[in-house]
């Protein structure tokens, strides 16, 4: 299968995942991405999605249509409230990054535990979580968790005290539900230190854009 997907981020650390995540799935492809932080700072300051902000991304999602993308895939949890109008405004699909793991979650799990770092995460997380079990036709209970501290641990270089309250938080969540999902890439390293028993039971969106990515090239 060939064509060019647009990865669009707003932070450098997801890049080389969302990258080998891609390519290692999909045969044959050319990877570009556009790279922007100014608008997860700008998120954070605001306080909540506006329209300069929706007008930002489709930018950025313009970019890399520009560029000859087949497809973009988004890879801001935090931005995927965005996604629905910036499909409406170029001509190419627009992939959520998140929303293929959310799939997967909600039909596989009656109770499911989503932990996140980031609390400019939260609210759009819950936002897709709804939309998806809605658009599924199945009722699920959501049980989120934030772990702010750990947020502000790697963002001063504490990989290592940001890690260990993750799998913490992890660790809990698997106690009271079915499965867990990882609200942000940038999160998504702490599931190889989850018990072998468990590791399955904890869901990375890196697990699932690759396929999803194959299938919207397929219909292309």
């Amino acid at each position: 299968m060939k064509g060019l997907v647009g990865l669009v981020h707003t932070t450098r650390l997801v890049i080389d995942p969302v990258h080998e995540a891609i390519t290692g799935s999909v045969q044959d492809i050319t990877v570009n991405h556009v790279l922007d932080e100014g608008i997860l700072r700008s998120l954070s300051v605001q306080g909540r999605i506006t329209p300069e902000i929706v007008d930002w991304l489709t930018r950025m999602v313009a970019a890399a249509e520009s560029g000859g993308a087949d497809l973009a895939v988004v890879s801001c949890s935090s931005l995927s409230p965005c996604v629905n109008e910036v499909r409406n405004r170029v001509g190419i699909p627009v992939l959520k990054v998140d929303e293929p793991m959310m799939e997967f979650a909600i039909q596989n799990g009656d109770r499911i535990g989503l932990i996140m770092t980031n609390p400019t995460t939260q609210e759009p997380s819950q936002i897709l979580f709804q939309e998806v079990s809605e658009r599924l036709g199945k009722e699920v209970v959501l049980v989120p968790k934030l772990c702010p501290d750990a947020f502000a641990k790697l963002n001063s270089g504490d990989t290592n005290g940001h890690d260990a309250e993750v799998v913490q938080g992890i660790e809990e969540l698997l106690r009271e539900t079915d499965l867990v999902m990882l609200a942000q890439i940038s999160i998504a390293r702490v599931k190889r230190s989850i018990d072998d028993g468990d590791r399955n039971r904890v869901l990375s969106s890196l697990d699932f854009i690759g396929a999803k990515t194959t299938e919207v090239l397929s219909t292309l």
